[in-house]
């Protein structure tokens, strides 16, 4: 929390000299650059959540009179560029880095390619179980104001140690080691699409299907001499996930959405352990699915042409009826210029 309020006031310092060049270029309602630093946590624990910091580049302006202030940047069908930081400290603590970038054609297709890499600092693990991930997506505008996507992306980590050759270990006859190996390839087709109305702003409605499947070994070995039948555990497992999603966001005015969102997810898991002295085999089969709800409503308070402030509320459900404690903030600063 101290860490996000801080970054709030060096952004503002960061902004001001942009905010004083709006005032003399009265290219109020466009904009090519955008920075912006939000927190989100949950009401029953303020002290763990998300903050992130991000920027944005788009090749050609970006008008604001374009839809909602919210989607601007989606609806301007620009190329662009971005990076982003967050830092997450719920269990444990993360860092997460993440650059993208979309190129748009003349006949409206556009390519899009995303790296992130996450540094998780474990403190049940001396193994480093950070994550390189990358995305790449190919998809098509139909008309000013929709698109659909399919995108393949990838996750993996992998680490071991062995202090078995260290002096003092080697002479104790001491064998220690431990490995871990990780892999998720995710396959998904994405739809929105934004639709004015006359009473009101308008309306976006959004679809995903994602499929994922994940292998995960672990290993652990500590016994001393010959005997290896002590100490040692051997886990193996692989999951398909299925991912289903679609949401609708009212936008009442450029400002003010209102918004619902379900999502159904199947899990699939089958796992193999070998746990020391027995080296019995342990299999395990876990098969679950599950629908969740949610309600959400968010503000843009446009309060200067280069700068705004965000604020949002979420509210999840699950179709068990046992509903996650709490409601979701997000609130956050946005500079354009």
């Amino acid at each position: 929390m101290k860490k996000g309020l801080l970054t709030l006031a060096l952004l503002s310092s960061l902004t001001a000299q942009c905010a004083l060049a709006q005032q003399t270029d009265k290219q109020s309602h466009n904009y090519q650059h955008q920075i912006d630093i939000a927190l989100g946590t949950y009401s029953d624990d303020f002290g763990d959540g998300i903050w992130d910091l991000g920027y944005r580049y788009y090749f050609t302006p970006v008008s604001v009179e374009h839809g909602p202030y919210a989607l601007n940047g989606v609806l301007a069908q620009s190329s662009n560029i971005g990076a982003r930081y967050a830092q997450t400290d719920v269990i444990n603590e993360s860092k997460v880095y993440h650059v993208d970038g979309t190129y748009v054609f003349d006949s409206k297709w556009f390519i899009g390619a995303m790296y992130a890499k996450s540094d998780d600092d474990n403190q049940y693990s001396s193994l480093d179980r950070s994550l390189n991930s990358y995305q790449f997506n190919l998809g098509y505008y139909f008309n000013d104001t929709s698109e659909v996507s399919i995108y393949y992306a990838n996750s993996s980590a992998s680490d071991s140690y062995d202090r078995s050759n260290e002096p003092y270990v080697f002479s104790s006859g001491l064998v220690y080691k431990q490995a871990t190996d990780y892999d998720a390839k995710t396959y998904g087709v994405e739809a929105r699409s934004f639709v004015a109305m006359e009473s009101f702003t308008g309306i976006e409605l959004a679809g995903v299907w994602q499929y994922t499947q994940t292998d995960e070994k672990d290993s652990f070995y500590h016994y001393i001499g010959e005997d290896t039948s002590l100490g040692h555990s051997l886990y193996d497992s692989s999951s398909d996930n299925h991912l289903v999603s679609i949401s609708a966001d009212f936008y009442l005015t450029k400002s003010w959405s209102f918004g619902a969102q379900y999502s159904w997810q199947k899990h699939d898991r089958q796992a193999t352990s070998v746990h020391s002295p027995d080296d019995a085999i342990y299999q395990y089969d876990d098969n679950d699915s599950q629908s969740i709800y949610s309600l959400n409503t968010a503000y843009w308070w446009q309060f200067s042409d280069a700068f705004a402030a965000t604020a949002s509320v979420a509210k999840p459900f699950n179709d068990d009826g046992d509903s996650p404690d709490g409601v979701f903030f997000r609130l956050g600063v946005n500079a354009r210029f």
